[in-house]
């Protein structure tokens, strides 16, 4: 089609998702009359399909558009008078063409109370316009929540105590990002944590001083004289692990939770279940400074990786069960890891003999993907070695 009423609303609908007419109502930019111009079309397009252009300049004409025509001299079929351009003079007949009046009009009345309640946001919601039409129906409780925390920042609760009328947890969670951008604009600098950039992992609560389940740490006590009130198997968050003062002389860290239960009992010892990379759960827990550390991994290219990481928080920390002595008297037990594609370029906190060890699994030494389980270790070997 060489005239299409279908494509001229398509170019406007595309205009108006583009945010360009809400920034125009934010920064008082008068952008009408706005015009869109048609297709030029030469002789030969009109000789080739006369009727059609004439059918359609017809449609076009009562299509109620305003429709600016221009005077064409062609050599064979002389003057033509064709539409040119489709002006729209005002916002209103734009936003009447696309059926987004109303829409327009909920948008202004949300931009209004929102810089009426914090014109401090007039700059991000003229960076992030689309921001306001994402969040039609939710205007008054994001609002709400912001005066919240503009008189109780960091208040050290659980998104479910908050008492902010009309606002539940699960509207919170559903919002975090949103609230994020509004919060981090309207707080002071001391009013929350402008390091934390990712909302994953508790984030948010993390970012504006809220409570949030704490990572949980299991561990064994394997001396009978060391035992809290009769309990040896013991779960606690990371920070009341981190108040104990467990009169131990070595704490031993497994990867895997069956070993930890089953590790063998030991005087002045207890272990800890590091689940894998979760041991950076343990990173802040300073009285683990004046234990002699051990750590237990698969012998795999992972098992490495998370004794380097360990490594980095205790300095002190050595490896058990994960040298080639190990490898040599149980290497039948070894299986092939076709699942951990996992290259590690450098591992910086490794022993020598720990590099060896890294470099052969790597390198495919051993055989293909080797991996050497934990677990598949017999348990009488294990009770046998003494560190």
């Amino acid at each position: 089609m060489f005239y299409d009423k279908k494509e001229i609303h398509a170019k406007a609908t595309k205009l108006y998702e583009s945010s360009k007419v809400f920034l125009s109502y934010m920064e008082d930019e008068e952008m009408f009359p706005l015009l869109f111009k048609l297709k030029t079309l030469k002789q030969n397009d009109i000789m080739k399909n006369y009727q059609i252009v004439l059918d359609e300049v017809e449609y076009f004409k009562k299509s109620n558009l305003n429709i600016v025509y221009d005077e064409f001299h062609f050599k064979t079929i002389g003057s033509q008078k064709l539409p040119v351009e489709v002006v729209f003079e005002t916002r209103n007949e734009f936003l009447s063409f696309i059926a987004k009046k109303s829409e327009f009009h909920q948008f202004i009345e949300n931009y209004e109370k929102i810089v009426a309640r914090y014109e401090v946001l007039k700059t991000l919601l003229r960076q992030k316009p689309k921001i306001i039409a994402q969040n039609f129906q939710n205007w008054e409780r994001l609002l709400d929540v912001c005066d919240f925390f503009a008189v109780h920042s960091k208040p050290n609760v659980y998104v479910r105590e908050l008492a902010i009328k009309n606002v539940d947890t699960k509207f919170i969670e559903r919002n975090r990002a949103t609230l994020d951008l509004l919060l981090s604009n309207i707080l002071k600098c001391d009013e929350f944590d402008n390091s934390i950039i990712n909302l994953g992992n508790y984030g948010f609560e993390r970012k504006y001083g809220l409570k949030y389940p704490l990572p949980q740490v299991r561990f064994r006590i394997l001396d009978d004289a060391l035992k809290i009130r009769g309990l040896s198997d013991v779960t606690l968050n990371v920070d009341e692990f981190a108040n104990l003062s467990i009169a131990c002389e070595n704490v031993y860290i497994v990867e895997n939770q069956i070993t930890t239960l089953s590790f063998p009992n030991m005087k002045n010892s207890i272990v800890i279940f590091g689940s894998g990379y979760g041991v950076g759960t343990l990173k802040n827990v300073q009285w683990l400074h004046e234990k002699n550390i051990y750590y237990w991994g698969d012998i795999d290219k992972d098992g490495f990786a998370i004794l380097s990481q360990a490594r980095g928080y205790f300095k002190n920390i050595k490896s058990i069960f994960m040298n080639e002595e190990v490898i040599d008297l149980f290497k039948e037990f070894g299986v092939q890891d076709d699942k951990n594609e996992n290259v590690f370029k450098e591992l910086k906190n490794l022993t020598a003999d720990e590099q060896k060890v890294y470099d052969n699994l790597q390198n495919n030494f051993y055989a293909n993907n080797f991996r050497l389980e934990q677990e598949r270790l017999p348990f009488d070997y294990i009770c046998k070695i003494s560190f």
